[in-house]
């Protein structure tokens, strides 16, 4: 049963729950789409995963995340078109840096239906990016638009991410494997969104902590009246 100490403790475990949610730091870090991400798109585009002999196959946007605060990844917004006919699932995953170019698939989005040319976004499990660490956004298909200004991605919105190199590839491969080169161009268009701490609790969230608040609350009270009627019978 718990005491007016575990009590004491379950209060302070749900206070800083429901604080580090309202606290948390999110927002664009790093792109090509502008502060807000809404940028618009070239008419340039390439196709990915098409196993060409001739052509590029796998394109990877890089950047560090420097001494950066928000490092919880939530979301990657790319400019794309399906190749396929109608819709098409497609996903997007951050690589390691080996040596400068893309190692190993560190975490992979969910899937997002991708159609006709457009901003899509990708969301993210809240991976755990590390400071001052190089990684790469990499999309597993589709079509790849440029951005309109055809400028290259930098931090955004005072992040202190950074951009690194755009890399390609020409593997006959179904998904993004190198060899890795430098791209011939480093415009394409991307927007990372990441939080300061594991991405703020919804309502539900904070119902759940002040529900264990209340329930401690009423069993401290049932044990009271419980041992004021016990004194009265002795």
């Amino acid at each position: 049963m718990i005491s007016a100490r575990g009590f004491s403790a379950c209060l302070a475990a749900a206070l800083v729950w429901v604080s580090v949610g309202a606290n948390a730091t999110a927002g664009i870090v790093f792109g090509n789409l502008g502060p807000t991400g809404a940028a618009a798109l070239s008419n340039t585009n390439t196709d990915l995963g098409t196993q060409s002999n001739v052509a590029v196959n796998w394109i990877a946007q890089g950047f560090n995340t420097g001494s950066a605060s928000q490092l919880y990844l939530t979301a990657v917004q790319l400019g794309l078109y399906a190749t396929g006919s109608g819709t098409e699932p497609l996903t997007v995953s951050i690589f390691s840096s080996s040596s400068g170019v893309p190692g190993a698939a560190l975490s992979t989005s969910a899937f997002t239906n991708v159609g006709g040319k457009g901003l899509y976004t990708f969301t993210f499990p809240s991976y755990h990016l590390q400071q001052n660490t190089e990684y790469f956004v990499v999309p597993n298909g589709g079509s790849w638009y440029w951005n309109s200004a055809e400028t290259a991605p930098d931090g955004l919105n005072g992040s202190g991410y950074t951009y690194t190199s755009t890399k390609r590839s020409f593997a006959l491969t179904v998904t993004p494997d190198g060899p890795w080169t430098n791209a011939s161009t480093n415009v394409y268009s991307v927007s990372v969104s990441s939080s300061s701490a594991v991405p703020e609790i919804d309502p539900s969230g904070v119902a759940s902590a002040l529900a264990v608040v209340a329930g401690a609350l009423s069993l401290l009270e049932r044990r009271r009246v419980k041992a004021i009627i016990a004194s009265t019978r002795v």
